[in-house]
């Protein structure tokens, strides 16, 4: 997805994109970039609400992938409808179409995700402790 024109910082642990000349189609380019990397956590923590905020601007500028894959970044991660307005307040990574799914996804007992999701959290807010003592 990163292609001409699109430089990415992975030093610092996130994405800077900048474009070439600073046009419009590079920007576009750009943010649909910065969206599948955040869809797929490529050199960033993967979050579903910058996902879909990245890929809601580039599909606003025409790009094609961010038309097309918008749909399916809002979609409920437990009961597959459109649009998931919510999303897990300690992990980010998934989106729930109101609190009715994602309790149920929550306490399904044959799904792997709390397994998944308080080791993420608990990155994150290590992480986040770190940087704050760091200043």
């Amino acid at each position: 997805m990163i292609g001409d024109g699109v430089e990415q910082d992975a030093a610092r642990g996130r994405l800077n994109y900048v474009t070439q000349g600073g046009d419009e189609a590079g920007m576009v380019k750009a943010e649909s970039a910065l969206a599948d990397c955040y869809m797929k956590g490529n050199s960033v923590e993967a979050d579903t609400v910058h996902a879909v905020l990245w890929c809601q601007r580039a599909a606003d500028g025409g790009n094609a992938w961010a038309i097309e894959n918008l749909p399916i970044i809002r979609t409920c991660n437990f009961c597959g409808t459109t649009p998931a307005r919510k999303h897990c307040e300690r992990c980010r990574k998934v989106r729930y179409s109101d609190t009715t799914c994602q309790a149920a996804h929550w306490n399904r007992k044959t799904d792997l995700y709390k397994g998944h999701c308080r080791p993420a959290a608990e990155a994150s807010q290590q992480e986040a402790g770190a940087s704050t003592s760091a200043q």
